[in-house]
């Protein structure tokens, strides 16, 4: 939950992803399953359509190849999902970047180039951050950390083959699996960095099979002391380096978080009232709603009242400005600029 309250879309991804995965396996899937698969994957497409392509890939396959969920309900379902959360997209790449080619290929200069790459050694470290390993050079993982994905894929294992030795059907776990996998693929083979939060939907969608494994495991832990104690031991171990990990990155984000405080203290002793606006790089917005100011791009044409400032020189306009350091940041080096 540690990404739940904030502005990424990955945690919303992966609830849409589950909730249409979930309508879409009902057995005999009515109005209500079918919204249901319209809105998940609307609100994954909307939210990453790129993700929303990978989400209903697998279902489409399913809608129109596996007899047990052939059906133009479902497929409809899948289709029309898509082209909701994709809508409000292309409009917008109309309007703002000329067209969904030139969108895709701002998005892709923005990630730094999409292309095949190999990332799964990047996403191995950032299993205990930095939360955006770009890049991760000279960055180590520490050893406890691997633990949830050594446990993870057992534990699916695990609840695939002990569905299919109680005679149920697998179809549901393997089609959240086939999921998980196409949702994963384009973070780990075509997005040269990473960050834990990239592949919450792909976990997501594993957990299903594998709380399945996890049962499968007590049940049989009660009827074995030294197999209770180990399973024991491994649940909290597991839990340790969680709550370790989020712990840890808690206290670094409302440090780092904190030098929004200090920054708009800083500005108010130096005259800065609302209204005005505050320029500077991406941390301008955040700290131009702290001091309840509005915020602008360093080109921006509009008249600034100050500029925050890290480790550079302020831009042309803004050198005959005084200068304030910003005392005490958890990131050094910050200052402002203020309009005299």
């Amino acid at each position: 939950m540690f990404y739940a309250n904030s502005a990424m879309p990955n945690h919303y991804t992966a609830m849409g992803a589950v909730a249409a995965t979930g309508c879409f396996l009902l057995r005999e899937p009515g109005r209500g399953a079918y919204a249901g698969i319209v809105a998940g994957l609307a609100v994954v497409t909307l939210m990453r359509p790129n993700d929303g392509a990978a989400v209903a890939l697998p279902l489409l396959a399913a809608a129109l190849l596996v007899p047990a969920w052939r059906g133009r309900g479902r497929a409809a379902a899948v289709v029309a999902g898509v082209a909701a959360g994709a809508a409000p997209w292309v409009v917008e790449a109309w309007l703002r970047f000329g067209g969904v080619a030139r969108r895709l290929a701002e998005a892709s200069d923005t990630q730094g180039g999409m292309r095949p790459v190999l990332s799964l050694k990047a996403h191995l470290t950032a299993l205990d951050g930095p939360l955006l390993c770009r890049p991760c050079t000279g960055d180590t993982v520490a050893s406890g950390v691997v633990e949830w994905w050594l446990l993870l894929p057992l534990l699916v294992v695990l609840g695939l083959w002990t569905t299919r030795r109680a005679g149920q059907a697998t179809g549901p776990l393997w089609l959240a699996v086939a999921v998980a996998v196409s949702v994963s693929l384009p973070y780990l083979f075509l997005v040269p960095y990473a960050a834990p939060r990239f592949l919450l939907p792909g976990y997501a969608l594993l957990v299903l099979p594998a709380a399945l494994g996890l049962l499968a495991a007590a049940r049989r832990a009660r009827r074995s002391r030294p197999l209770a104690v180990a399973l024991v031991l491994v649940l909290l171990g597991h839990a340790a380096v969680q709550i370790t990990q989020v712990r840890t990155h808690v206290s670094v984000q409302e440090r780092a978080r904190g030098d929004w405080q200090r920054i708009s203290a800083v500005l108010r002793e130096n005259g800065v009232r609302p209204p005005c606006l505050i320029k500077g790089n991406s941390l301008a917005i955040p700290v131009a709603y702290t001091a309840g100011c509005a915020s602008a791009g360093m080109d921006d044409p509009a008249p600034a009242t100050a500029v925050i400032l890290r480790r550079t020189d302020p831009p042309r306009w803004a050198r005959d400005w005084p200068r304030r350091p910003v005392p005490g940041t958890y990131n050094p080096g910050w200052s402002v600029a203020v309009r005299p």
